[in-house]
């Protein structure tokens, strides 16, 4: 039994160093000639944006896929029926693991994302990111007011509250930029809560780090709060803000204190 244990883990490191070597030729192939000739192509902006963001979410979805054939991992999801990519909303979640945010831009391939400064300006990245117009981190004195904008005019925006992926030593520790720009724009919020155990890819773990066991992710796609409604009753913006983001905090943290399904 430990014998076939080591072999799996062995497996499991080979075949992730695989899979991130396959993500790295992916990225340089898009981002070197796919997205440049869209460009080209597509001079229609709304046109080029949407097809975009739809072939990003299909490539994450292949490389999750894909992780799961080779082994790596697997994952569960729960509430499905919560995606609509019609809605305008704010989509939110914790951030446990460096690939987290693969699985959510396939699971919401039209919303829009924030992107750090370092990718945007990442010669290989730069074209996915002006293609698929996600918003940037570069000017971090602008960046609710474009995000407010951007849910006003009817997109769905998603956001992860932490900023960064979580501090395992200090739990999780939202801002209150997605509920400011939430309460700004008016719109309702889906909370989503992400576990992985045994932790894989996390701030305080390499890459190479593999866990002995194999990491299972559970996904629950929360039910939505309208933000609008639940803070009617606060007469400053900054009360609506702090109610919405402990309302997020708590929505999430409770689940992941019980979080147990199966699909």
């Amino acid at each position: 039994m430990r014998l076939m244990k080591s072999l799996d883990r062995a497996w499991r490191l080979f075949a992730t160093a695989l899979a991130f070597t396959v993500f790295g030729i992916g990225g340089l192939i898009m981002g070197l000639l796919i997205f440049p000739l869209m460009f080209v192509f597509i001079s229609d902006v709304d046109l080029r944006t949407l097809k975009a963001r739809r072939l990003v979410g299909r490539a994450f979805g292949a490389f999750w896929e894909m992780m799961c054939i080779l082994r790596i991992l697997d994952y569960e999801i729960k509430g499905r029926e919560r995606i609509d990519p019609g809605r305008c909303q704010l989509i939110v979640a914790n951030h446990p693991t460096l690939i987290d945010v693969v699985l959510l831009i396939s699971l919401f391939p039209r919303a829009n994302c924030v992107i750090k400064k370092a990718v945007t300006e990442n010669i290989f990245m730069r074209s996915v990111v002006r293609a698929a117009d996600y918003i940037s981190n570069s000017a971090p004195e602008e960046l609710l007011e474009s995000c407010a904008a951007y849910l006003k005019a009817g997109g769905s925006l998603m956001l992860f509250p932490e900023g960064t992926r979580t501090k395992q030593e200090k739990g999780m520790d939202f801002k209150p930029g997605a509920a400011a720009a939430a309460t700004r724009a008016g719109v309702e919020v889906l909370p989503i809560a992400i576990e992985c155990k045994p932790l894989f890819l996390s701030k305080e773990l390499p890459w190479y780090y593999v866990p002995y066991e194999r990491p299972v992710f559970k996904v629950n796609i929360l039910e939505a709060i309208p933000a609008v409604d639940q803070c009617a009753d606060f007469t400053t913006a900054r009360q609506a803000r702090h109610e919405l983001n402990s309302m997020i905090f708590r929505r999430i943290s409770n689940e992941l204190t019980g979080i147990e399904f199966s699909d």
